[in-house]
């Protein structure tokens, strides 16, 4: 199926070439190869790599085509693919990405699945998403935003999303449904200065339970899952009676940039929550704290980065509204992940083995404090980044880690630009502390047209 649509969208762009200056395209292919000293790859090698990697992947191949048809200055269509195979015990072939779009001067229209652009010169823990990093491949569905924010004066603009997301993969309950939204304010202060303000809410809702049967999946049941209110009518789940239809989870997000001349420093904060108590602050001081400069004049070093990251609060103990549990749900029992994987930020653990009951839960960690560096820079030709974690895991409320766990995970990439004859890179990912130690070494090939 993914082989039909793609041939599908390269004939609509070949057609094109009789106007070629309005057509472009663009592909490539990355070959890695992947000495792992131990039983798994280093963290750093495997988180927020959009599933390109597995715990045992010893070799890689990714491939990518993307084309995009200019209608005129403000309009243009585009579509692309981008797949991979990594050598597991599965053996198989995925997409990462698979999509059309259309986009105009001020909106833009998604159809598919496409990984997100890289945040912070690659250099956060998050990508500055908390609830989706780039940790599992990019889900399919339908999106609608704001192709640039909607200026409302010189000072303020309205930036705005809305997306419907299947989740197709092996889970506790079955073909689920992901409803998503934002809401933006951005302030430019002066020429120098600016601050985005944005509310992001996701909900996981309908599908199957084999406890519970078919969940509400109507048009009444959207409406209560998009202003996350209780349900309109008895759905006969005693889980939900209580709380707002589907498994609700967002973040608050607030964005600094000040312009200093020869950099940018950037200061943020992503708070999140999963009820009313997280949604009132209660959970505070959760989320992730963070500081990046950029440099603009680029020499040897080009940016540091530094993020304090706890879900350790989570608005107090178990009692009362306490013991969020982030990412995890008493109905849709797999939580917020994907193929086994957690969405979002990846210091929430996942026991991709654990067999889901109505008694137990596959995110066996989802208390953690995390001191997260990163570092950037380039010589000539040679360009470097440095990840570097020292995060310590406290199980959950419920069932902690004790005595908890400290874990040091680092990473070193290096890029050689060898211009029109393609880039070698190389990398190197250790972790250290109270669990096992690992260490890998890549190295790799790739080549853009």
């Amino acid at each position: 199926m993914i082989w039909r649509l793609f041939s599908i969208l390269t004939l609509v762009l070949s057609a094109q070439l009789s106007t070629a200056q309005d057509l472009e395209l663009r592909g490539g292919g990355k070959l890695s190869g992947i000495y792992l000293a131990d039983d798994s790859l280093p963290f750093w090698m495997i988180a927020n790599q959009d599933a390109q990697f597995g715990p045992e992947t010893t070799f890689s191949v990714l491939g990518e085509f993307h084309g995009r048809y200019r209608f005129s200055d403000q309009a243009q269509l585009s579509a692309g693919f981008a797949g991979f195979y990594r050598n597991e015990t599965d053996n198989d072939f995925r997409r990462r990405d698979l999509y059309l779009e259309f986009r105009t001067a001020w909106i833009r229209a998604r159809a598919g699945s496409r990984k997100d652009s890289v945040r912070a010169q690659g250099l956060s823990a998050t990508n500055k998403d908390f609830l989706f990093s780039g940790n599992t491949r990019p889900l399919s569905g339908l999106k609608i935003e704001a192709f640039e924010p909607l200026r409302i004066s010189n000072t303020f603009s309205v930036d705005w999303g809305i997306a419907h997301y299947s989740l197709n993969d092996d889970r506790f309950v079955e073909k689920v449904w992901v409803h998503y939204k934002r809401l933006g304010l951005n302030v430019r202060f002066d020429s120098r200065s600016k601050l985005t303000a944005r509310l992001t809410h996701y909900a996981q809702w309908a599908g199957n339970s084999p406890v519970f049967g078919d969940l509400p999946d109507d048009f009444s049941a959207f409406i209560d899952v998009f202003f996350a209110s209780k349900p309109s009518e008895n759905v006969g789940i005693d889980q939900e009676n209580g709380n707002a239809v589907g498994n609700h989870l967002g973040s608050y997000y607030l964005d600094y940039y000040l312009d200093m001349g020869r950099g940018v420093l950037n200061l943020y904060h992503e708070h999140p929550f999963e009820d009313g108590s997280g949604t009132r602050l209660a959970n505070f001081p959760d989320g992730v704290w963070g500081i990046h400069y950029r440099q603009k004049e680029h020499n040897w070093f080009d940016g540091i980065l530094y993020e304090l990251i706890t879900t350790k609060d989570q608005s107090g103990g178990p009692g009362g509204s306490g013991a969020d549990s982030y990412f995890s749900n008493t109905v849709y029992r797999s939580g917020w992940s994907y193929e086994s994987r957690v969405i979002g930020m990846p210091f929430i653990l996942f026991d991709p083995n654990e067999e889901v009951t109505e008694e137990s839960f596959p995110i066996f960690s989802d208390r953690s404090l995390a001191h997260h560096f990163g570092f950037a820079g380039h010589f000539r030709q040679l360009s470097w980044r440095i990840k570097s974690t020292i995060v310590t895991f406290y199980g959950r409320y419920n069932e902690p880690i004790d005595p908890a766990r400290t874990v040091w995970s680092n990473l070193i990439e290096t890029t050689y630009n060898m211009g029109p004859f393609g880039r070698l890179y190389g990398t190197l990912g250790w972790d250290t502390g109270d669990a096992p130690g690992r260490f890998a070494a890549l190295i790799g090939y790739s080549y853009t047209f």
